[in-house]
């Protein structure tokens, strides 16, 4: 079944944040969606952060190729009808 959102998360080392953005999104009582974080090269521990999430989201790497390419990554990826 398709979602009816999809939450499309570009990244590109914010391992600072990508935790509490993940759980803000799960933790909402809407639960028709997908997640898909587009690591875009991270350098940092962005990755390891998102191995605890795999069961949750759906995770695409790319070599670093700027913002706007993961988004646009990301939105080729998405299933929702709203993004």
């Amino acid at each position: 079944m398709m979602p009816l959102v999809s939450a499309i998360i570009p990244l590109y080392n914010y391992e600072k944040y990508i935790e509490g953005s993940l759980n803000s999104i799960l933790e909402q009582t809407f639960g028709d969606y997908e997640i898909i974080v587009v690591d875009d090269g991270s350098t940092d521990g962005s990755a390891g952060i998102l191995r605890n999430y795999l069961n949750r989201i759906r995770y695409v790497y790319q070599d670093n190729s700027g913002h706007s390419a993961a988004r646009n990554k990301g939105i080729s990826q998405a299933r929702g009808e709203y993004m």
